[in-house]
């Protein structure tokens, strides 16, 4: 991946969705957008940013992720951007259950890429953007449309991040991609290869000839054989697994 290329993948079939009652909104309104960070000056110039967009509207700005926790659900937002700095404090657990429950609008947070502990924070959260503070102006609209369509988007530096940060995990809990071999049944290591390189529940189920339902099934149980939490985590040990097969290609 070119440093200057930024990440988009797939999040469809997670374990625990949204409610069909809280879908995403019609493609012809626009993404209803919270902004919740510390920094006024920074929530001014994110809306700076963000104003020139059509498809987003900004229907708030907080402080405080407590703030936000008691008013955010009255503006039924699509999507909350939210500063690194508000997943660290305690008041991130108030935003932790605004977005479990619900409505469940997506998550972007803006982060310095070198912050373990925000993207510690970040992953268990189920966040859906992770943007570099440092290219924001380029990646933030990017990553608050992606989201919104279901789907995780990651600033190049902190993809690499992640995949690093996993791979350390990995060592970590002792297991290697062999074991990895070993644990998963033939059709699972495709489809955790097919995560890998980022491709959708639907042409994964395209690709292998079988139903969409039966790729969730398989990611399920991708998630719970090897104890990962989110199809975020699968998505970088899929790219770090297929990485170390080299024969292997992305489909076309």
């Amino acid at each position: 991946m070119s440093p200057k290329e930024s990440t988009v993948i797939s999040t469809e079939g997670q374990t625990a969705p949204p409610r069909a009652d809280f879908a995403p909104r019609a493609t012809d309104q626009p993404v209803r957008l919270v902004i919740l960070d510390e920094d006024p000056i920074l929530r001014a110039g994110i809306r700076a940013i963000l104003d020139s967009y059509a498809q987003i509207e900004i229907v708030a700005d907080f402080g405080s992720a407590r703030q936000a926790s008691s008013r955010a659900p009255q503006t039924r937002p699509d999507v909350l951007l939210v500063g690194g700095d508000c997943l660290k404090d305690r008041a991130g657990t108030a935003l932790h259950d605004q977005v479990t429950t619900g409505r469940r609008p997506a998550v972007v947070t803006l982060m310095q890429p070198d912050d373990a502990v925000t993207l510690r924070k970040a992953v268990k959260y189920a966040v859906r953007g992770f943007v570099d503070r440092n290219t924001s102006q380029r990646d933030l609209g990017t990553a608050v449309l992606e989201a919104h369509g279901g789907r995780t988007y990651l600033s190049a530096s902190i993809a690499e991040v992640l995949v690093a940060w996993m791979a350390d995990g990995i060592r970590r809990e002792h297991l290697s991609l062999p074991q990895v071999e070993d644990v998963l049944t033939e059709r699972e290591l495709e489809v955790l290869e097919a995560l890998g390189h980022g491709i959708t529940n639907t042409a994964i189920a395209h690709r292998l000839h079988v139903q969409e339902a039966t790729v969730r099934s398989h990611v399920y149980h991708i998630l719970t054989k090897l104890n990962l939490r989110t199809r975020t985590e699968a998505v970088l040990l899929g790219h770090s697994y297929a990485n170390r097969r080299p024969a292997l290609r992305p489909p076309s």
